[in-house]
């Protein structure tokens, strides 16, 4: 759905499942880096303009495997600068119950406060009130297009700019 919605306002999307990237165990070791789904999801992460990191909330986060994502994929070795710096961030997440709408907050400060991330204030959370058979309500479905708008203009006006960061504090 947010991808369709992307593409519909001329954004390229490319979607990728982590069920089908089943990422190593990390521990900082250089098998981690030689492993071929890091450098899979590395470059196709470094290749992004954005990233639309999706997935369940369970006990009031975000789910294992979307942390595990950041977590190695995020990490270096020789290099000052991880595939996630500078990129345009928005987290669309699914939960039972209404309670978890801020679940996403520790995982995005950290990727804004250690990648220098732009955080699209605009976050979709969608619980199970709000699904009709297979289709979102129109309020959450409203949310999900401001959100896709937001993120599409926040990628065309930063297109141009002339910083990179890397590790810093």
């Amino acid at each position: 759905m947010y991808a369709d919605a992307l593409t519909e306002r001329g954004v390229e999307t490319r979607l990728i499942l982590l069920k089908d990237y089943p990422l190593p165990r990390f521990d900082n070791s250089e098998a981690t880096y030689q492993d071929p789904t890091y450098r899979t999801l590395y470059d196709a992460a470094d290749r992004a303009d954005g990233l639309v990191l999706a997935g369940p909330v369970y006990n009031w986060g975000p789910c294992a495997e979307l942390k595990r994502f950041v977590e190695v994929v995020g990490a270096t070795t020789a290099s000052l600068r991880s595939p996630f710096f500078d990129k345009i961030i928005t987290f669309v997440n699914a939960a039972g119950l209404p309670h978890s709408y801020m679940a996403f907050a520790p995982l995005a400060v950290s990727m804004v406060l250690d990648f220098k991330c732009i955080l699209n204030p605009y976050n979709v959370y969608v619980h199970n009130r709000q699904w009709t058979e297979d289709a979102l309500n129109e309020e959450a479905q409203a949310r999900l297009s401001k959100s896709a708008g937001v993120m599409a203009e926040l990628q065309e006006r930063l297109a141009n700019r002339d910083y990179r960061s890397q590790w810093e504090i």
